[in-house]
């Protein structure tokens, strides 16, 4: 196999990748039906995302389920003098408990979009590939799609050195124990209640208040080991509405990379 087992993709400068054939593993984020042809966006390891075109996959089904949504594999593709083609795919994963349940679905859908938005083409990543399969992993075990968003979120932000301290405020460094009962969220990360009142009296800054057994919740859901969350996860509810606002707030940590 030319290019060895692992796609190499060189960059723009390096005058793009060699004509060839060439193998990877990832996953299938999205995909655009045209006649008798499919697009792909495929997240693969070593490589981060890159767009390609699988011939034939729309009117003679070619690949079965190789390119669908969510679908984990090894794909063999080739690279012409023009576009990165797709040749064929050993699927790994399909994930198709995930698929069955509509809350794990709009999850796992979720995600990929996510990651797709904020991925530049051409960026590795490795470990968010990761996360996502652990993610995706979690969410087939039957979890709180709710809990996982909220670990997720944090967990990827962590990973690229913007996620918020869930511990400290962002102010003035002072250590949040919720004794007023609630905690501020603000655009930067938790204000303390002296920094959150004011910077609600000065510019409005706050982005509401965490409950403290909900900001309890939510160090749980980010901060615990692989074995010791799926122990707490497999016992807690997550049902709050001051929770479920948590995940918005730590995506927008999350920019273009």
């Amino acid at each position: 196999m030319r290019g060895g087992s692992r796609l190499k993709l060189l960059s723009m400068q390096e005058g793009g990748l060699s004509q060839g054939d060439y193998k990877a593993r990832g996953v299938v984020l999205r995909r655009r039906d045209g006649g008798k042809s499919q697009e792909l966006l495929l997240f693969l390891s070593s490589h981060g995302v890159v767009r390609v075109s699988a011939p034939g996959a729309g009117s003679k089904n070619r690949f079965g389920a190789g390119t669908e949504p969510m679908v984990w594999g090894e794909f063999l593709l080739y690279q012409s003098t023009r576009s990165l083609y797709l040749k064929g795919v050993d699927v790994r994963e399909g994930f198709w408990g995930v698929r069955g349940s509509r809350s794990a679905l709009r999850m796992a859908v979720k995600w990929c979009g996510e990651v797709a938005s904020r991925l530049m083409p051409g960026v590795e990543s490795d470990n968010l590939l990761s996360l996502l399969w652990g993610s995706m992993k979690n969410l087939s075990n039957g979890f709180s799609p709710l809990l996982l968003d909220v670990r997720f979120a944090w967990r990827w932000g962590n990973l690229w050195g913007v996620a918020p301290p869930l511990d400290s405020c962002t102010s003035c460094g002072a250590r949040i124990d919720g004794s007023s009962g609630l905690v501020a969220r603000s655009s930067d990360g938790l204000l303390c209640a002296d920094c959150g009142r004011a910077a609600s009296e000065s510019s409005g800054e706050s982005r509401g208040s965490l409950p403290l057994p909900t900001l309890r919740t939510l160090r749980s859901a980010a901060l615990l080991p692989k074995d010791a969350f799926q122990i707490w996860a497999s016992e807690s509810a997550a049902s709050d509405a001051a929770l479920s606002e948590c995940p918005a707030w730590l995506y927008s940590f999350i920019t273009l990379h």
